[in-house]
């Protein structure tokens, strides 16, 4: 009777640790949303001359597509420099780790910059190619008013290549 008891609750024993190593536990695999960040310049030629473009951005997004995060540009405009402070509300991220690109709208929370007032919708986009079978860049889009969110617009036409490490997406 009493190796009956025993087998019985060794077996429940091992019954209960197999399951409880076999569920699935948050506390161990984050459950999150998708990441942008990176720093660098460009410049590029308009009507008014000149432009050169400096920007810094980190955005995340969790589990339920909710997005925050900040963005800069510091334009230089002929000899008048702008600066412009972004509040990131929305990221699509498309791809994969290393070879992805985000597309990041959001409000303007300060501008000296008639182009983008403060409270105007913007939205820019970045593409990282660490990971590219090819030797290519990574992508930054310069800053545009837009009214719809980041889901709702694609990403805009004008990019400038940047160094190969300076934009890292996670999907």
């Amino acid at each position: 009777m009493k190796i009956r008891t025993t087998f019985s609750l060794l077996l429940l024993s091992l019954i209960i640790t197999f399951i409880a190593t076999t569920q699935p536990s948050s506390a161990v695999i984050p459950d999150h949303g998708g990441s942008a960040f990176g720093q660098g310049g460009f410049s590029f030629f308009t009507d008014r001359g000149t432009e050169g473009w400096a920007y810094s951005f980190d955005a995340v997004a969790n589990k339920n597509g909710q997005a925050r995060g900040r963005a800069t540009f510091d334009i230089g405009k002929n000899l008048n420099a702008t600066h412009v402070e972004v509040k990131i509300n929305c990221l699509n991220v498309i791809g994969s780790a290393g070879f992805a690109t985000a597309i990041m709208s959001g409000t303007v929370l300060h501008s000296d910059d008639p182009e983008f007032p403060k409270r105007a919708n913007v939205i820019f986009a970045a593409e990282d190619n660490s990971n590219s079978p090819i030797l290519r860049p990574d992508i930054i889009t310069r800053l545009f008013v837009f009214e719809a969110d980041c889901h709702e617009g694609g990403e805009p036409l004008t990019f400038f290549n940047q160094n190969p490490d300076a934009i890292h997406i996670e999907p």
